[in-house]
């Protein structure tokens, strides 16, 4: 059971694979089933905790400066209703308290400890954001605005460029002449003006703008499959199955994509995400994405910049992170499928 495991990681690429496609698989998952475990929604706001820092106190220290945490105490205080000082109590309790008090008096140190402490116990195990909401829920969210479209990116980009490039590469004259006339033209246009362009023209969706995303990545993968269906339909194992009377479209779909193109495919859709997901968050975060109430990792980034500059920093470590591990979790997925391709066609 585990020596197949093992030996698949001795190969080439195995532990970035390995790597690539855990943080993959939770990305998916959190995506699918994040709703059903999260205790807050993205759009429930905590008023009774605006802007409180994670439970966690080694999460406190590390996403909030001394400074941060002191600003943070004082707004706290101020908003605070004040308690009046005269409260019915037992008498037996008024002077203990009052003999504990002359024996050892509070300093200042201790006093703001406890305060900060007590900031502390809520519900929110990351803490919320200004507006009081989760910050677990908005990333939960937040993974579904930058999972979801990036599949609109690879459906446009492979499912017109695979095709494409196959045929391209296949056939000569006309297939091969409307390629590169059609690749040249997406290619001359700079992707972030059409993106934007896009954008000024039709309503802000993130769908749309993906799918424009996906149009400009068609040259890449039509050219990358082109180049090697070019060079593999003249070989002896394709001009054996056209002698033995099989028919174009099997020999494309069946020996030259399935048995030949299949990892290039899985290599350029993890690219793609990879690529789509940096997009997405960018244009979030300059306003040109998803827009509120809806929750981008992006926009979460931008709603924080206030409190990240005052040394609260929480709001944009989480979200920062959640990009970095998407990202590469992508990122190692195709370059161990490369590596490993590279490997087999060595071999």
């Amino acid at each position: 059971m585990i020596s197949p495991f093992l030996r698949i990681l001795g190969k080439p690429g195995g532990y970035r694979m390995l790597l690539g496609g855990l943080l993959v698989f939770l990305l998916a998952l959190v995506t699918i089933t994040g709703t059903y475990w999260t205790r807050f929604k993205p759009d429930e706001m905590d008023f009774e905790h605006p802007l409180v820092p994670p439970k966690s106190a080694w999460l406190t220290r590390l996403t909030t400066t001394a400074d941060g945490r002191k600003a943070l105490m004082e707004s706290h205080q101020n908003a605070a209703p004040s308690t009046s000082s005269s409260s019915v109590t037992e008498e037996g309790d008024d002077l203990l308290g009052a003999l504990k008090e002359e024996e050892h008096p509070p300093t200042e140190a201790s006093t703001a400890k406890v305060e900060f402490s007590a900031l502390r116990d809520h519900g929110h195990v990351l803490g919320t954001d200004k507006n009081g909401r989760d910050m677990i829920a908005l990333l939960v969210a937040g993974a579904r605005s930058c999972f979801l479209p990036g599949l609109v990116a690879c459906a446009v980009a492979l499912g017109i460029g695979v095709p494409l490039g196959l045929f391209a590469g296949f056939y000569e004259g006309r297939w091969r002449m409307f390629a590169r006339i059609f690749n040249g033209t997406l290619l001359s246009m700079p992707r972030m003006v059409l993106i934007l362009v896009v954008i000024c023209v039709l309503e802000p969706n993130v769908y749309i703008t993906m799918a424009v995303l996906g149009a400009t990545l068609i040259p890449r993968v039509s050219e990358l499959i082109a180049t090697r269906v070019r060079i593999l339909s003249g070989m002896g194992f394709i001009l054996a199955a056209k002698e033995g009377g099989l028919g174009d479209f099997r020999i494309l779909t069946r020996h030259l994509f399935w048995y030949q193109n299949r990892a290039v495919f899985f290599i350029q859709f993890s690219l793609i995400m990879a690529e789509s997901i940096l997009t997405e968050t960018t244009l979030s975060y300059l306003q040109f994405g998803t827009k509120p109430p809806d929750v981008s990792w992006g926009n979460i980034i931008e709603g924080s910049r206030l409190t990240f500059f005052s040394g609260q920093y929480w709001i944009t470590f989480f979200p920062a992170v959640a990009i970095i591990m998407a990202i590469l979790g992508f990122f190692y997925l195709g370059d161990g499928l490369n590596a490993r391709l590279a490997y087999r066609e060595g071999r």
